[in-house]
């Protein structure tokens, strides 16, 4: 199912650190059992570099992790400035960090960001954007596009904002972004709206179709991000209790799927049985079909 000759698109969670506290975000879900991993770790530019080298078809750096805010990484555009001219390069933030310049010189990359921007004031933003302040995100995303950065609102839907979709994407527009992102959710713990979608006759492997594979900020990789959401519980608790849990232990842990330690295509060697029935996690996710929907919608330009 995975080779290192087929990966094309490579999902990074570069840091454990955030500024911001999201009520459905698995930084505040599992806070008991991982917070003292929390704002401790990072991935180093070097590190990167070396493994990226071990995927030769690579077209897509998506920095977007579990737990991470990408841009507060302290090497961010050094990694940007390396690879931006060779791989395509996407970036996930909230937007509400550093300064004008900063986005401005991302901007100049002609780089993809998503800014997470699930209100249209600072009153509807911070309902779930806990401590993101919406003036700030408004004058990054300004000068990132300005500078010629392609930028997409990315706007999950709850309850309490539903009704302001249609503003969203009218701001979008008017604002420069290319496109507009909308997420309809899969969660149960909290107020996103829902929407339904029919059970897959098999499991539909999200990440082997897009021939993507996820790297963690502990060097581990994995086949997908919804894998990382158990490890991170058990690499928190020293608990193996999920199968994929078990099967991670069973065959190695940390040492034998950590990039730090062992090669790649070793690591996928441990992964033969992802993708079936064998693991719960698989049935739940990409047999019952309990994923994000992802609409977009491109804007005029």
């Amino acid at each position: 199912m995975w080779s290192l000759d087929t990966v094309e698109w490579v999902d990074v969670e570069l840091t454990s650190f955030c500024n911001i506290d999201c009520p459905g975000c698995f930084r505040q879900v599992k806070r008991k059992k991982v917070d003292h991993l929390l704002n401790k770790e990072s991935l180093s530019f070097n590190q990167l570099k070396r493994w990226v080298k071990h995927f030769p078809n690579i077209d897509l750096l998506n920095f977007c992790g579990s737990i991470d805010e990408p841009t507060l990484h302290p090497e961010i555009l050094d990694i940007v400035n390396y690879w931006y001219e060779d791989i395509n390069i996407n970036i996930s933030t909230n937007g509400s960090t550093k300064t004008e310049k900063f986005w401005s010189e991302l901007g100049s990359k002609g780089i993809s960001v998503f800014f997470g921007i699930d209100g249209i004031d600072q009153e509807s933003l911070e309902v779930y954007r806990i401590g993101s302040n919406f003036k700030k995100v408004r004058e990054n995303w300004r000068a990132f596009i300005k500078a010629g950065g392609k930028a997409t609102w990315q706007f999950i839907a709850f309850e309490h904002n539903e009704h302001l979709i249609d503003h969203a994407k009218y701001m979008a527009n008017i604002e420069g972004f290319d496109s507009f992102r909308l997420i309809w959710s899969h969660r149960e713990d909290n107020s996103e709206v829902k929407v339904d979608r029919e059970e897959n006759s098999e499991i539909v492997c999200k990440y082997a179709n897009q021939k993507r594979i996820f790297i963690s900020h502990t060097g581990v990789m994995l086949p997908c991000c919804f894998m990382n959401s158990e490890f991170l519980q058990s690499y928190g608790t020293g608990e193996y209790f999920t199968d994929f849990q078990k099967h991670f232990q069973d065959t190695g842990g940390m040492l034998e799927h950590n990039l730090r330690y062992s090669d790649p295509d070793e690591i996928m060697d441990h992964w033969g049985q992802f993708g079936t029935d064998k693991i719960s996690r698989c049935v739940t996710t990409c047999k019952q079909a309990r994923q994000d929907i992802f609409e977009t919608y491109d804007n005029d330009t």
